[in-house]
């Protein structure tokens, strides 16, 4: 399943990401995670089910078998194994 959402606009984004599953993970990680601030994003979505199995052929696995993947205004787009990042949108940018 792919569950693209779009706010009419491109905009920013915080991404957080953790060395380790964040479900799992203790303060410490959660707190010492890389931050990154994406701009120009179209969309983004959330993949599960069947529609992982061309991202876990190319050897990124989450084992949750969950992605997140941003799409730019430029057509590329960056994939994440959700349970490694949180994603926040930022206003005003």
């Amino acid at each position: 399943m792919r569950e693209i959402r779009q706010i009419g606009r491109t905009f920013a984004a915080k991404v957080y990401i953790y060395d380790e599953c964040k479900y799992k993970a203790d303060t410490e990680v959660l707190e010492n995670a890389r931050e990154v601030i994406y701009e120009d994003i179209k969309s983004w979505e959330i993949v599960t089910g069947n529609d992982v199995e061309e991202i876990e052929a190319s050897g990124l696995v989450d084992e949750y078998h969950e992605y997140l993947v941003l799409n730019f205004e430029d057509g590329d787009s960056a994939t994440f194994r959700n349970s490694y990042v949180d994603m926040f949108r930022i206003f005003g940018r």
